[in-house]
């Protein structure tokens, strides 16, 4: 059996994990060691019991196991990348327990420049808001948004980068053909054709609780640094701000209202040095990312495109200007404000001012309120 074959088998194994290979190769040299290790040995390596020995030893017979998850994996349109691949993600490989194996549907660059966005499942509109602008913010600058496919601020940061045009990677708890939650199939697949799909569990294993948090790591992990937009008190969120720190990326966090339930997590982070987010710039700043514009079309096929400016300075439709035309100082207006003095409808108020955030040209605020871009 091959290396590669060797990672795939023990990834088989309940209970093995990174962590307990690092110290079963720091023993034994090498796979080649370990797979000829006796079993009275390989209990000698702490977090290695007797049932877990048995398992590795059992695992050298499972050749048949590994030629059946590959075939799962092709059927269900899935690459298979291990430590011992080239292609393995360069920022993954560096932090302290990496996957043995990863399962891949989409497009995983070796090297990506990318940032983390998490946050509450029960997000409130405000959060959601955040969530998609940063994440389409960070498209439009080329930056790969990474997140977790979960209800609430992981899909709307994934809705955002799609919509830029930009890369997204969604790292999931459970394997691939187990899509959690079933209601973000479709964004999954939409995640498929314009980036990744990933998970370090075999393909059937269901997504159960204590995967989240280990699949957290990988969130923060291949990224640079990790934007909080919301997180209760005791929060999933959390856990990942807590692994990005301790893998030395960067820590952001949104502000939030200060008696609000979600606003409890990020309001600590903050108090705690983490660095205040209001707008991209925020993180672009912090981790000394270019902050040119890219069109949509420029970022997924290399070509050169028109510049921010030109972008920007689009014909705007005559609805857009008589809304554009209510924000004529620095000093917020609500938008209840805007609906009263131009008689438009408020649902269509509201998609007129989103419309007009995503060119840049107003800024929205807590509270439904809007500035003009400076």
């Amino acid at each position: 059996m091959e290396n590669r074959a060797r990672l795939l088998a023990l990834n088989l194994i309940d209970g093995i994990g990174s962590t307990r290979l690092r110290r079963l190769l720091e023993t034994f040299g090498s796979l080649e060691r370990l797979w000829q290790a006796e079993a009275a040995e390989l209990r000698q390596v702490e977090g290695i019991g007797a049932q877990l020995a048995s398992r590795i030893v059992a695992a050298r017979g499972f050749d048949k196991a590994v030629q059946q998850e590959c075939a799962l994996a092709q059927r269900g349109g899935a690459r298979i990348v291990t430590l011992e691949d080239e292609d393995y993600p360069t920022m993954l490989r560096a932090i302290p327990d990496p996957p043995l194996v990863l399962y891949v549907r989409g497009t995983l660059p070796a090297q990506d420049t990318a940032v983390g966005i998490v946050g509450a499942r029960l997000a409130s509109l405000y959060g959601l808001q955040m969530a998609q602008r940063l994440g389409y913010d960070l498209g439009l600058r080329g930056i790969t948004v990474v997140s977790g496919l979960a209800r609430g601020v992981d899909g709307a940061a994934h809705r955002g980068a799609l919509k830029s045009g930009s890369r997204t990677v969604a790292f999931l708890g459970g394997g691939l053909s187990r899509l959690y939650p079933p209601e973000h199939r479709e964004l999954a697949e939409q995640i498929v054709r314009q980036g990744a799909v990933v998970s370090e569990y075999p393909m059937g294993m269901e997504p159960m609780a204590q995967n989240f948090p280990r699949r957290n790591r990988l969130i923060s992990g291949l990224s640079l640094g990790v934007v909080i937009v919301e997180a209760a008190k005791r929060s999933g969120a959390l856990i990942t701000a807590d692994c990005a720190l301790e893998q030395g990326r960067e820590v952001f966090a949104v502000p939030g209202k200060a008696d609000a339930a979600t606003a409890q997590g990020t309001n600590h982070l903050l108090k705690q040095g983490a660095r205040l987010v209001t707008s991209v710039e925020d993180i672009l700043e912090e981790l000394g990312l270019e902050k040119t514009v890219h069109s949509p079309s420029s970022i997924v096929h290399g070509k050169e495109e028109k510049s921010d400016k030109e972008t920007i300075q689009s014909p705007l439709m005559e609805e857009e200007r008589v809304l554009l035309a209510q924000l004529v100082s620095d000093e917020p207006v609500e938008l209840d404000t805007i609906v009263a003095r131009t008689g438009v409808a408020a649902s269509r108020c509201a998609s007129v001012m989103l419309g007009l955030e995503l060119k840049r040209l107003v800024k929205q605020l807590p509270g439904k309120q809007f500035v003009k871009w400076n």
